[in-house]
């Protein structure tokens, strides 16, 4: 029920920020990625249980298509524990993420066309150049020899469920490169210009098959208006770090004490208490949805 604290590990990091133990666990729905609207699919928003996004976009998405129970924490990535920072990164090296598929959905079109792109940027003096894939697509070494017959370094931060490490891991990977592009804004970009790495966007746009926009065009469209000045036309090397944090939702970072509250996680026997609570959010909705007439009935749309 509550599966969406172990993608990329961010359970493991908020039960670490706010010292407690493997048995706690976030008690709602949990934004996994950078997302330019809601945060999380539509039909989770029927279950009543709290959804915990990032930013003021998903936050003010969600007020907008009437959704309840939407509270904005920022994302994980803002609660990871500082390190020792690493050895300098080479002046021109650049960290490739292209715009990837998942289990369920493929990207549109051929890689070699982003590969192509890549070359262009070796030729305009980037480099050495690492790209990395989603472990789905690192799994086929056909798709990685598009990459590495061109010299290009390929690596994977690996998968996505129920490892710890994994936010860790594209961090550090990110903190060893000076620049990181993709082919579109996501989750990689806002971590790597909160770390005050440069970014731009720069490829063929692309898109998932069976979806709308499979080919990627009214996407690269809106966050070519949206974010101009990242953009490889208009890229002078300047980090803006301050547009990672708008993004990633900085301004809703809670302290230790505050998460736990949050979350229930300073009640004693929790999780029985939680539980309770959600048999109490469980008992309530059946009611509210019993003491509504059918919209059908009353002849109008149901409103949120």
């Amino acid at each position: 029920m509550f599966s969406h604290d172990k993608f990329y590990g961010h359970g493991a990091i908020l039960r670490r920020y706010c010292g407690v133990g493997d048995r706690y666990f976030v008690p709602g729905l949990l934004q996994h990625g950078w997302n330019d609207d809601i945060g999380l699919p539509a039909h989770q928003f029927a279950e009543p249980w709290p959804k915990y996004v990032w930013s003021a976009r998903n936050r003010d998405a969600c007020e907008r298509a009437g959704y309840r129970d939407v509270v904005p924490i920022g994302s994980p990535f803002l609660y990871l524990p500082e390190d020792s920072p690493p050895p300098g990164p080479q002046d021109r090296s650049l960290l490739a993420f292209p715009f990837h598929g998942w289990e369920e959905a493929r990207v549109a079109g051929d890689l070699r066309d982003y590969a192509e792109a890549l070359g262009q940027l070796e030729r305009d003096g980037f480099g050495p150049i690492t790209v990395c894939l989603y472990w789905l697509e690192h799994s086929e070494p056909r798709i990685r020899a598009i990459f590495e017959q061109r010299g290009f370094s390929v690596v994977t931060n690996g998968h996505r469920e129920g490892d710890p490490e994994f936010v860790f891991r594209q961090r550090a990977s990110i903190r060893s490169h000076a620049f990181v592009t993709s082919n579109r804004v996501g989750t990689a970009a806002f971590y790597s210009l909160f770390s005050g790495r440069p970014f731009f966007l720069h490829g063929p746009p692309t898109g998932l098959l069976g979806m709308d926009d499979p080919d990627g065009s009214v996407f690269d469209a809106w966050q070519r208006r949206e974010f101009p000045e990242l953009t490889y036309e208009n890229f002078d090397a300047t980090a803006h770090p301050e547009l990672g944090a708008v993004e990633l939702g900085a301004e809703f970072r809670r302290s230790p004490e505050e998460l736990r509250s949050l979350f229930g996680w300073n009640t004693p026997g929790f999780p029985l208490g939680l539980w309770r609570q959600v048999q109490r959010r469980w008992l309530g909705a059946r009611r509210r949805l019993r003491s509504v007439a059918s919209p059908f009935q009353a002849g109008r749309a149901p409103s949120r």
